[in-house]
Parts: C-alpha cells; structure tokens; sequence
C-alpha cells in the first residue's frame, strides 16, 4: 500500500538539498552540511485545495530471483497490481525554514542556491520549480502551515494529524550515503504533525481536501 503526503515531508526537503549539495559542491563539506541540515526547522504551506487520487495500478518490475537466461533475454519482468495515491495541488506550496536556527547565516546563500536548482522532490514524478523569496516574523507564520505538533504549534489550530519523517538527530552523510558501509539507522525521526486542512468529500476513487483559515 502507498499513501500519498498531501505535500513533501521535511525528510524529502532535506534530501533533495544533501542531494544538490553532492552535485554542485561535492563531498567538500557536505557532513556539516548534514549536519545543518538536521537542526533546521522546516514549515510547509500546502495548496490550498488537494484531491487525493485512490488508484489500483499495474506495476511492472524487475524480478531478480529470475533464471539466468530470462535476465539475458530481458523477460525478467513481473507484473503485479498495487494501490497508489496521486495528489493533484491547485496552486503552488510554501516552504518556510527557521532562520534562528545555528549556523544559519552561514548557510543562508547555499540553501537559497540550491533552491534554485530543485526540480522534484521524491522520486514518484512530482515537478516543483522555485519562484521567489520572501522573509517573515516567525511569530506571524500563517496559521495555515504544517506544523509539527511541539513548541511551534499554536494548540487553538485545528487540522489533521499524520504522521512525517525528518533528519534524525543521530543522522550523518556516512549513513545517508549508499557506498559507505557505516549501518543505515537512525537515520529518519517520525514525528506528528498538524496539516491545516479538513476532509471535505471523499468516495471510493477520491479523497477532497480543503485547507483551513
């Protein structure tokens, strides 16, 4: 089963950066960079309308406990059915970043460059391209972004809970990087968060979201 975020989780956020960091910069620095990274709050403002796709699906993969000779013919494909969930977002997202954060003047022009450069976020055909800038008091950050549920949250706003995975406070590039053989744990933190919106129609094909305030 694959459920759908009704936008990018912070983990994804942050991977797309780690990822752009290796690409434009290389591995010079990338471990505070990481590190950055993990300390860095981020806050999402969704579209203001979702409508979340239930789908069954035929997926086609390939099957690596094949004989030898199908994998040389390339036969070696199974077909299976799987639910998906697509997100259709009327409009564009916002991503906020804490600025109190350490180290952040540092990195402050590194993060707005690779910005720039972001053209998905995961891997299941989302396409996000940046547009602009802006700076605002973290006292009057809309009531309409995702929160995690801790001392950001403002307990009069109302939403749904789900659950997100973010950098874990114990995680390094050794971990993330898939060439090294440092043991792959800690390295996502599940936490709560607050999503601003209320189910407003739902069916067996579909589920309509409607973000609040």
């Amino acid at each position: 089963m694959a459920a759908t975020y009704l936008h990018p989780s912070p983990f994804c956020i942050k991977m797309t950066l780690v990822s752009l960091y290796l690409q434009l910069y290389g591995k010079d620095g990338v471990e505070e960079w990481v590190t950055f990274l993990k300390g860095l709050p981020i806050f999402i403002r969704g579209s203001s309308e979702i409508v979340v796709n239930n789908t069954m699906i035929k997926i086609r993969k390939f099957n690596d406990k094949a004989n030898k000779a199908d994998k040389d013919a390339g036969t070696n494909i199974n077909s299976t059915v799987s639910y998906r969930e697509f997100a259709f977002l009327n409009d564009p997202i916002e991503i906020a970043f804490y600025t109190n954060t350490q180290n952040y003047d540092k990195y402050e022009q590194t993060l707005k460059y690779l910005l720039l450069h972001v053209k998905y976020f995961g891997n299941r055909g989302s396409f996000f391209q940046w547009k602009e800038f802006n700076v605002i008091d973290s006292e009057q950050l809309p009531s309409c972004f995702t929160k995690k549920l801790d001392h950001f949250f403002d307990m009069t706003q109302l939403g749904i809970l789900k659950k997100m995975d973010d950098f874990h406070q114990d995680i390094t590039f050794e971990k993330l990087n898939i060439f090294s053989d440092t043991k792959k744990t800690n390295i996502r933190s599940q936490n709560i968060y607050v999503f601003p919106y209320e189910k407003m129609y739902s069916a067996r094909s579909y589920t309509y979201y409607k973000q609040r305030g």
